[in-house]
């Protein structure tokens, strides 16, 4: 019994185990079961699809076609229900298969069908409140046969209509009922369309807006375009001119059979051609107005007489034409400087020779004149070429859900859940503004960058955690169909046109597509460093030609800096130049001293005149009548290449420029393709707080420049972080891409517009700054000693001539000097003729022997 008991219970226990194996079983099979439904999920949407957008088909036909028997009943049925707005349900159910295809919640479909409803029944009471108005009979049911009948033949709202518009015409009347029914569809249409107000009210003042940017630009266009045409035309008139001269030059000159040694006499009458004598002025010593060509001609090609007093042969009035004609730069300067006439009547002369002279002089001082005070023309904006964007190609919309879908699953492939809250594309660019899910790190997030650009195969993966001012983390991903931003689309925009700053220059385009423009008078100094094929120059370039759109001559002028000597040339010529394009590193650290004497002289001035910086001078100065002065930029294209040449020099006069330049309004834009700490020193760093780091190498020197990694990520060719001063953290930007071709071809009209006036004194002051060059012991030679080693000097002879031989170590034990006055001494010593030249390692020989040196002391003697 009991082992048929414990057998029995055993059993037992094996069949509950078994039972429980078989619910374990059961749990394991349920997933399975549920992933079942969710395939069969897609399957049932489209049927639902196909069946509603075949019922929308069927419904619109009904509603068109009239038919016979049975059709034809469906048709008045349909017709008599809806009235008018009959039409609009074959479009809801066509929408609300739709909505089935694109696999929306359930929520979403249920939600709009009955909106679409809903919106049906509201246009019938709107046509039958508006057009049609109560409906007539005595009783209900011929007011809804009444209904139906004037549906049924499309001149009202249908049977239906009676839901909305019978209270409301009973309980607020007539015009009461329109004016509710109204709001009513109004809200409706926003609520289904999920338009908000600021789009719906854009719908109406954007044409406006864009009429009035168009007459803006019509009217920008049309002034450049006769500046242009006036550039032409003055081109045009040159090359007349050019050719009569020509022509005239062709047709006079001599026959050869012709005798002209012929003597004339006074009473001999010969044609002369008609010349009016120079205009002086009588006062206020005005400059000579004579037209030039005219005067040119007469006077170079045509023989000119004297008067009746004297006999001469015509060709010994002017034997030398054409040397009179190519005067030397130099003469024409002289000639310039002396244009205006003093004070006093002058006398004009009395023959037609001294005529001739004086006319020809006249027009040698005129000729420059009217090319300097020629009015400053801004370059035309078709200089520039436009750029074509792709970001409304249907193919950039499928690469940004396709990289959307990559990117979720592989953040859940890792554990990371994760939902897209935003998509910001760039021009290069996309930011995928993600929000990971309660209780993820975002240190997690940030390490999955190498792991996200596998997946995604892009160059390179950038991580913002988290984005300035939301609640998402910004993953950065390069785009396969990418924009180039031109400098023109830029210069064109409203955000360039509305700075108000003459220093405004154009930076390129942030990830969200926005237009950034920068200032260089606010940052007020600037670092762009990155590697070679970044976009460096192409950068600077940027800014230099965004100030030649903005400013005159006389508001900015500019020290352009160029050690590469491949940079900057190119704007050698242009009026905007203080003086020319500096490549030679020691007169750029020249240029830089001077840069440190002019603020120096600048914050001078102000303390004369009790203001405070450039802007409040420049106001004093209008009041007042003085000469403005203008801002000044100083653009280095190669530092590393002046801290190699002479860093000492460089790094105080840029450090002084940084910390004091900004009220006198001087400016410094740094460009570098080696981002080290040799180049970009500390104390430089701590003085210029603006930077723009392109692709660099290595995360150090991203660090280097903006104190923060990133910009090892970057992809080149203008993809920058923008970094100036006040902004919390660096903003991504595309810059703007300006061509060779674009920058020579606004030279050149600039340059045909105006001339280039470089300023003597500055240049002078540029050599006399020059540091000597290292190993250079003549110039450190050629500087005297003072008074007080005159005696030094003497016992330093005394010694070298004892001893028959010279070195620096020798003077040192002998005189008790340091090395650096000993190996001076020696110098001057050289220069003297005392000993002979630097031999190495061997001690330097004594020319002037001891009778020479005790000669020379007699000498001296007697002359004190």
């Amino acid at each position: 019994m009991a082992g048929s008991k414990k057998s029995g219970g055993s059993s037992k226990a094996k069949s509950g185990g078994a039972k429980k194996g078989g619910n374990t079983k059961k749990a394991q099979t349920k997933p399975s079961a549920g992933s079942k439904t969710e395939s069969q999920k897609d399957p049932v949407n489209q049927f639902w699809s196909v069946i509603l957008f075949a019922a929308g088909i069927l419904v619109f036909l009904l509603t068109v076609i009239e038919g016979s028997s049975g059709w034809y009943f469906i048709h008045n049925l349909f017709r008599g229900l809806f009235g008018v707005s009959v039409f609009l349900v074959p479009v809801i159910l066509v929408y609300t298969a739709i909505l089935i295809s694109m696999e929306r919640s359930q929520q979403t479909v249920a939600g709009r069908a009955m909106w679409g409803i809903g919106l049906t029944l509201l246009c019938s009471s709107v046509v039958q409140i508006m057009f049609a108005g109560e409906a007539q009979g005595s009783s209900f049911t011929e007011k809804c046969r009444y209904l139906y009948e004037s549906g049924s033949n499309l001149e009202g709202g249908g049977l239906l209509s009676a839901l909305i518009a019978w209270p409301l015409l009973k309980f607020f009347g007539n015009v009461g009922a329109k004016i509710i029914v109204c709001v009513l569809l109004f809200i409706f249409i926003m609520l289904l369309s999920n338009l908000t107000l600021f789009q719906f009210f854009g719908f109406f003042y954007k044409p406006f807006v864009k009429m009035y940017h168009s007459l803006q630009e019509l009217r920008e266009e049309n002034r450049i375009l006769d500046a242009y045409e006036e550039w032409e035309y003055d081109e045009e008139q040159e090359a007349i001119s050019l050719a009569n001269s020509q022509n005239n030059e062709s047709d006079t000159v001599p026959d050869d059979n012709f005798d002209f040694d012929v003597p004339v006499n006074a009473n001999d009458n010969i044609d002369l051609p008609d010349f009016e004598p120079p205009k002086l002025s009588s006062q206020n010593g005005s400059a000579i107005d004579i037209p030039i060509d005219g005067v040119l001609q007469s006077e170079s090609d045509k023989p000119v007489l004297g008067n009746n007093n004297n006999t001469e042969n015509v060709h010994d009035v002017d034997d030398k034409p054409a040397e009179k004609n190519q005067k030397p730069l130099n003469e024409l300067d002289a000639l310039v400087e002396k244009a205006v006439v003093g004070g006093e009547k002058e006398k004009l002369p009395e023959t037609f020779a001294e005529k001739a002279a004086k006319a020809e002089e006249s027009v040698q001082k005129t000729e420059i004149k009217p090319i300097e005070t020629k009015q400053y023309v801004l370059p035309p904006i078709n200089l520039l070429s436009k750029s074509v964007s792709k970001a409304n190609d249907p193919a950039a919309a499928t690469e940004l859900k396709e990289k959307a879908d990559t990117l979720i699953n592989t953040l859940e492939s890792f554990g990371v859940k994760a939902r897209i809250v935003a998509i910001q594309r760039g021009p290069r660019v996309t930011r995928y503004e993600i929000q990971p899910a309660a209780g993820v790190k975002v240190s997690k997030i940030t390490n999955l960058s190498d792991d996200i650009a596998l997946n995604l195969a892009a160059a390179g993966v950038r991580i913002e955690a988290p984005i300035p001012g939301k609640a998402a983390i910004g993953i950065e991903i390069p785009n396969t169909n990418q924009d180039v931003v031109s400098l023109r689309e830029i210069i064109e925009s409203r955000e360039f046109r509305d700075a108000k700053s003459k220093l405004a220059f154009s930076v390129g385009k942030d990830i969200a597509g926005n237009i950034i423009i920068g200032d260089v008078a606010k940052m007020p100094h600037m670092i762009i460093a990155g590697t070679t094929g970044s976009g460096k120059s192409v950068c600077t370039n940027s800014i230099i030609m965004s100030i030649l759109y903005r400013a005159t001559p006389d508001e900015v002028k500019l020290i352009l800096i160029d050690p590469k000597m491949v940079e900057f040339t190119t704007y050698n010529g242009i009026p905007h130049l203080l003086i020319p394009v500096v490549t030679d590193p020691r007169q750029a650290a020249g240029a830089l001293n001077w840069g440190v004497q002019e603020m120096l002289r600048r914050y001078k001035l102000f303390a004369d005149n009790n203001v405070r910086d450039l802007g409040g001078y420049n106001e004093l100065a209008a009041r007042k009548g003085y000469d403005k002065l203008p801002q000044i930029v100083i653009a280095i294209d190669e530092f590393s290449d002046l801290m190699m040449a002479a860093s000492k020099e460089v790094e105080d006069s840029v450090c002084r420029l940084a910390q004091m330049a900004r009220a006198a309004g001087m400016h410094l834009i740094i460009a570098t393709q080696r981002p080290t700490t040799d180049v970009i020193t500390g104390l430089i760093k701590a003085n210029i707080p603006s930077r723009i780091a392109l692709s660099v190498q290595s995360q150090v020197d991203s660090r280097t420049i903006l104190d923060t990694q990133g910009a090892e990520k970057l992809l080149g060719y203008g993809d920058m972080l923008y970094y100036p001063n006040g902004m919390q953290k660096p903003l991504r930007v595309q810059g703007c891409f300006c061509s060779t071709k674009e920058v020579e071809t606004i030279v050149d009209f600039i340059k045909k517009e105006s001339v280039s006036e470089y300023n003597e004194e500055i240049i002078e002051a540029v050599e006399q700054n020059m540091p000597a060059e290292k190993g250079d012991r003549t110039a450190e030679a050629s500087e005297p000693i003072g008074n007080g080693d005159d005696v030094l000097i003497e016992k330093a002879i005394d010694v070298v001539v004892e001893m028959g031989q010279a070195s620096t170590s020798s003077l040192q034990r002998k005189l008790k000097l340091g090395y650096a006055r000993a190996a001076r001494i020696i110098d001057e010593l050289e220069s003297m003729g005392v000993v002979g030249p630097y031999e190495g390692a061997k001690p330097r020989k004594v020319i002037m022997s001891k009778q020479q040196w005790a000669e020379r002391r007699a000498r001296k003697s007697m002359q004190e």
